[in-house]
């Protein structure tokens, strides 16, 4: 009986480290899925990386570690803790859609695309994928591919104002002024907080030549003296200039000027301290 008594006991203490892991793994996932939620990101990631340790390849751990590591904009060490959970289950969408993400802000955009790509196949209707998808093709300056990628988001979701927003954006590029501002004004029906939104149906006006009506904008968004209030100034004044209002147009610019707003400052030395009247140039317009 004696020569039983060590075996049990280390049987035992193997069992109860055993329950004592899978208990400790439960608990550290159930923490750090709920301060996840908290956005208390630094915790959350201390609770997977526990979990983890627990379990070197336990999906939950590594998935919920990348993305407490994505929201701390660590994003090439997250990448690589995604690529880790895709080695452990290639079928869950939020993996490539965390990755494509990442990919987004270290300007990764033909990587991006291609996990994002792998997640529409897992998720055909999901419109924020396409959201993604449709930014990564603008920046690489596809903007037709983009125009149908967001065209696809606002399909599966109607009420997407980003989506009618950028799509608005990339029209613009394509100088399809009319077809953006269309787009612009949707998205501030569907979301008055959008920043941009105002002072871009103004520079559709002013790429449409309808240069009295994006005045009366620029004006509306000099009232409001947000962050675009030097873009307006320099903006309105290139208007003013296009109607022969010359002094009037230097003033706007010397106001964007004192902004910082180093465009204001290079049409000053160009045309305000020039004798000659509306030099002919070209506007460019930047959304």
């Amino acid at each position: 009986m004696r020569i039983l008594k060590p075996l049990v006991l280390i049987a035992s203490i193997f069992l109860f480290n055993r329950l004592y892991s899978q208990d400790s793994l439960s608990y550290f996932l159930k923490e750090g899925n709920k301060v996840y939620k908290e956005a208390n990101y630094d915790m959350a990631r201390m609770m997977f990386e526990k979990a983890a340790l627990q379990d070197p390849n336990n999906f939950e751990a590594k998935l919920g570690l990348a993305n407490s590591l994505h929201k701390k904009e660590m994003f090439k060490e997250a990448i690589q803790l995604y690529d880790e959970a895709e080695e452990i289950d290639n079928t869950n969408v939020d993996v490539f859609f965390g990755k494509g993400a990442a990919k987004v802000f270290i300007e990764d955009y033909k990587g991006a695309i291609k996990d994002l790509n792998k997640a529409i196949d897992l998720d055909a209707n999901n419109p924020k994928l396409y959201y993604y998808k449709g930014y990564c093709e603008a920046e690489l300056g596809r903007y037709k591919t983009a125009i149908e990628v967001y065209s696809k988001a606002i399909e599966l979701k109607p009420d997407y104002a980003d989506a009618y927003y950028n799509r608005g954006a990339a029209k613009a590029e394509l100088k399809s002024y009319e077809e953006g501002m269309k787009d612009f004004e949707e998205a501030v029906k569907k979301d008055s907080t959008l920043e941009n939104g105002l002072i871009n149906i103004a520079l559709s006006k002013l790429g449409m030549e309808k240069y009295e009506e994006a005045i009366e904008d620029f004006s509306k968004v000099i009232e409001l003296r947000d962050e675009n209030l030097a873009r307006a100034y320099f903006y309105r004044g290139e208007a003013l200039y296009e109607l022969k209002e010359k002094e009037k147009a230097c003033t706007d610019w010397t106001k964007a000027s004192n902004l910082d707003y180093e465009l204001a400052t290079q049409n000053i030395n160009d045309f305000c301290n020039s004798t000659l009247n509306n030099q002919k140039r070209d506007i460019k317009i930047v959304f």
